[in-house]
């Protein structure tokens, strides 16, 4: 390759990145449709609902909350730098999925009988 065809291959190189990202900028109208950050970022207002309601209604009993939450303190103890996993909300979360999932073959279901109580 001589000179003339490598400055030529430079040149093209860089217009063609700068329109490359030029075109991956969003505009101004497209940044005001994104949703805003906050509790339900990403979602639409048929998942909001759809979540609020699952937060609601209650999977586990009482007892099977206080286990789930040992065993979830066991596993992810609180130190001198970071909370346990109660304070991150684990059993909400592990609740919570269970109860999206419920209509699947998730093996979580036993538990709704009573089968995680500690004894």
């Amino acid at each position: 390759m001589d000179r003339r065809e490598s400055l030529k291959a430079l040149l093209i190189g860089s217009v063609s990145s700068g329109v490359i990202l030029s075109a991956c900028e969003t505009s101004t109208k497209e940044a005001e449709k994104a949703p805003k950050a906050g509790k339900f970022y990403g979602r639409t207002p048929d998942e909001v609902l759809r979540d609020e309601a699952l937060t609601k209604e209650k999977f586990f009993s009482d007892a099977e909350m206080k286990t789930i939450a040992v065993l979830a303190d066991i596993i992810i103890p609180k130190d001198e730098t970071s909370g346990s996993a109660t304070d991150a909300k684990v059993p909400e979360f592990i609740e919570f999925i269970v109860k999206t999932n419920r209509n699947s073959n998730c093996p979580c279901a036993a538990a709704s009988a009573g089968s995680m109580s500690i004894r």
